[in-house]
């Protein structure tokens, strides 16, 4: 079977209008994320743009992932990029589809369909978790990121929207309330990358994506591993030391 045919089968798995049935689980998914999750600890929040179009990354380390950011982040308000295989199941793929209008993408290869329905979506003005590992990173406390797919990198290109980096701690625990943590990077300016061919620019887009991502890491890992978890404690001590440089000078 030719991977155009499994696409049309995992396709016919699910509905891009769910019935009554799962929109109504969706909305009971909803509020148990409003209380499962609301106690976790998200740094600079205020950081994640509440206007206009975004694609937001992430690190990936389990099937919670995105429950925080879509809740936290997103309000409930924008679509997740969702493996194909996850899909291949009906119950899932009308779950999450009402849940968050997911997104089936397929690994490994150029997925036409995929990117037309997020263009499609960013145009709009909507919002799109993807996690660029491209699969779950199972040691739950590596702090290394995966080797990044250039999907999202090439996405962000070719329409020009805001690329926020978000960054996991360590893997999201069930009811962990403040043990799970999650910081809010800056956007990515990729606008130096702008009016070039996007195959012959994406790799170093892609090179400065991860770079950004990896001082996220750096100032996640200061907060919680210096700092106690306090990011009041975290930014006293980055005024007094930019102070102290100052006077130096």
């Amino acid at each position: 079977m030719s991977e155009k045919e499994q696409k049309k089968i995992i396709k016919r798995k699910y509905s891009d209008r769910p019935n009554f049935f799962y929109r109504a689980l969706a909305a009971l998914g909803r509020v148990l994320m409003r209380l499962i999750w609301q106690p976790r600890t998200v740094y600079y929040a205020e950081k994640f743009p509440t206007e206009g179009s975004v694609i937001c990354i992430c690190n990936h380390y389990s099937l919670l992932d995105a429950c925080v950011i879509y809740h936290k982040l997103f309000k409930f308000k924008g679509r997740i990029v969702v493996k194909a295989e996850a899909m291949n199941n009906r119950f899932i793929g009308n779950f999450l589809t009402a849940l968050c209008g997911a997104i089936s993408v397929s690994r490994g290869e150029s997925d036409i369909g995929a990117l037309k329905e997020m263009i499609k979506e960013l145009n709009a003005g909507g919002k799109i978790l993807i996690f660029p590992e491209g699969k779950r990173n199972k040691d739950g406390a590596a702090k290394e990121l995966m080797p990044f797919k250039e999907g999202p990198v090439s996405v962000a290109l070719k329409t020009k929207t805001t690329l926020v980096p978000t960054l996991y701690y360590k893997k999201q625990i069930p009811f962990g309330f403040k043990r799970n943590k999650l910081i809010v990077g800056d956007p990515i300016d990729l606008s130096q990358f702008y009016g070039k061919p996007v195959h012959e620019v994406k790799d170093a887009a892609n090179e400065l994506v991860i770079e950004k991502m990896n001082e996220l890491r750096a100032q996640i890992d200061e907060i919680v591993e210096v700092y106690g978890g306090s990011l009041k404690k975290y930014e006293q001590a980055k005024k007094a030391s930019s102070a102290s440089g100052t006077a130096k000078q």
